[in-house]
């Protein structure tokens, strides 16, 4: 073991980190150590130059290599002495600004002829130049061959050359920022460990519930296809993938402008980020609302995407993208606005996790590209959240709209043949009224908006036709004229029980009526407007 008098690295301020180094330093032939203060970014870089590329490799995976990372922030990289002079001939700018002179915080003098030192900028410029022209032609001709596959019509060939041109986008982004690439690890574990470099990569790729990605499953599925001489038809995910693919570009681009700056100048520079949402104005009963719901579960963004003022009540229509907000959480949130906020304000709610629109945009896309806006976003938990992968062109169609109609139908039917019964028997009436409303809203705000909602309440129900067409408010009449509380009754008779029923004539009447002309609305929509050409036995 070497003998060598007591380092100190003060740069570092650090004094576990201190101690480590200099047991590497009597242990091994270490040549240099490169620190860099990242006071803008989320990790200061060690760069330490080994002579020994199998103790590189050994080192890289010391747990104490993971721990100071996520303990102080702080990435170390091992890299042998030859790779260090050849990623740098190659012109690799992360190797030109993190290796200067100005970032050694240590020097084996008995190891002089191996030292590492960088050139001037006008000498490496020609270097750098070389290396960015590399990765703009080889992504120019993946994605010329890319587009020559999609005139093709080769559907499994295009997902498979995406997740090519991906990849190929990864290896520079952690040549970039990481120093090496990790072309063992799979695209998902690829883009969870750049996120703590680069932030913005979360905004691009939704995570599926598997903490993978809705895009790179895809991609495996278009793999296994092929595999299987299969062919995998999601056309409409070309543009979204080419999305996600394209901001991958822009940050290779954004980087190299980055590390060309700082190469130039030396220094780092500074950039203010703005938050868009706080710049809007104030609203005490949004205000309180957000609250309420923020405390009920795992909230990523709330839409107010429509509002109604009818006599003295506003009803607030939001959506919430979470986590774990069912149909009974919305329920508890709903008795727990009416109570802290009062009567006079109303609140309409919905909620989906992110994972479960995107899996489900094949039916709903027009439903929740028209809500998911920025006009109507009123609370994000966070500015890196990724954004929806739009089936582009996007087909609308109403998809079983004859297993909705049809039941809805038969149910009052069913419900008439109890309602005219002479000897006035109207055992189980209210059960099977209660199922036609329930049946009657999900499809009508089916038919009117592409989406078939969740069973929710049935006043919740209700607000989302008016929602779908204003015009269906001209049936509020019967429902104020119910000769007790209209949607709690509905409510109750949603779960069946043993007793004995006690409607009159009169109430049966009024119930037919609604049942009546809800019906023939419906009828109207979906039999005479054409939307099922007949209707099937």
């Amino acid at each position: 073991m070497k003998t060598l008098e007591k380092l100190s690295f003060p740069k570092l301020e650090n004094e576990y980190l201190e101690n480590i180094l200099r047991q590497l330093v009597n242990q091994y032939n270490i040549i240099q150590m490169f620190f860099n203060r990242q006071e803008s970014s989320a990790f200061s870089y060690l760069i330490i130059n080994i002579e020994s590329n199998i103790d590189a490799q050994n080192l890289q995976q010391s747990k104490w290599v993971r721990k100071v990372k996520e303990r102080f922030q702080i990435n170390i990289a091992f890299i042998c002495s030859s790779k260090l002079h050849h990623h740098y001939s190659l012109g690799s700018p992360l190797i030109a600004f993190y290796c200067r002179v100005t970032a050694v915080i240590y020097q084996n003098k008995e190891l002089e002829n191996s030292i590492f030192t960088t050139e001037e900028w006008k000498k490496h410029k020609k270097r750098f130049n070389e290396y960015e022209n590399n990765f703009y032609h080889d992504h120019d001709l993946q994605m010329w061959q890319i587009k020559n596959l999609i005139s093709e019509g080769s559907s499994n060939s295009v997902f498979t050359s995406y997740a090519r041109l991906i990849e190929y986008d990864l290896d520079y982004l952690e040549e970039l920022y990481l120093g090496s690439k990790s072309v063992l690890l799979s695209l998902d574990d690829r883009i969870n460990t750049l996120t703590q470099y680069i932030p913005d990569i979360q905004k691009y790729f939704i995570r599926t519930p598997y903490n993978k990605f809705y895009l790179t499953d895809l991609f495996r599925k278009a793999k296994e296809a092929s595999a299987d001489d299969d062919v995998i038809y999601k056309e409409e995910m070309y543009e979204a993938v080419g999305i996600a693919q394209r901001n991958l570009y822009c940050l290779v681009e954004k980087r190299l402008a980055e590390l060309k700056k700082l190469i130039k100048k030396g220094s780092y520079e500074k950039h203010e980020v703005s938050c868009q949402i706080d710049d809007k104005p104030k609203d005490i009963i949004l205000d309180t609302a957000i609250k309420i719901i923020l405390e009920s579960g795992e909230v990523e963004e709330i839409y107010l995407y429509h509002q109604i003022v009818y006599g003295e009540k506003t009803t607030y229509y939001l959506m919430l993208i979470a986590v774990g907000i069912g149909n009974e959480k919305l329920k508890l949130i709903s008795q727990s606005l009416k109570s802290k906020i009062g009567e006079k304000h109303d609140f309409v709610l919905l909620s989906h996790s992110r994972y479960w629109i995107q899996t489900n945009l094949y039916q709903n896309q027009s439903f929740f590209s028209g809500i998911i806006q920025n006009e109507y976003l009123i609370y994000s938990s966070s500015k890196y959240l990724p954004e929806f992968h739009w089936e582009i062109p996007h087909n609308t169609y109403h998809a079983d709209l004859h297993f909705y109609y049809k039941p809805t139908k038969d149910i009052a039917m069913q419900f008439f043949t109890i309602a005219s019964n002479t000897k006035e028997n109207y055992q189980g009436l209210e059960y099977f009224f209660a199922l036609f409303f329930m049946s009657f809203c999900r499809t009508y705000i089916f038919v009117k908006t592409y989406y078939l909602p969740n069973y929710l309440s049935n006043q919740t129900l209700w607000q989302l036709c008016i929602y779908a067409d204003s015009d269906i408010r001209k049936y509020n009449y019967l429902i104020e004229q119910f000769w007790t509380n209209f949607f709690p009754y509905q409510d109750r008779n949603m779960t069946l029980h043993h007793k004995l029923s006690k409607l009159n004539k009169d109430e049966v009447s009024h119930m037919t009526i609604i049942v009546e002309k809800l019906m023939d609305e419906l009828h109207n929509l979906v039999i005479e407007d054409g939307l099922l050409s007949f209707e099937k036995d």
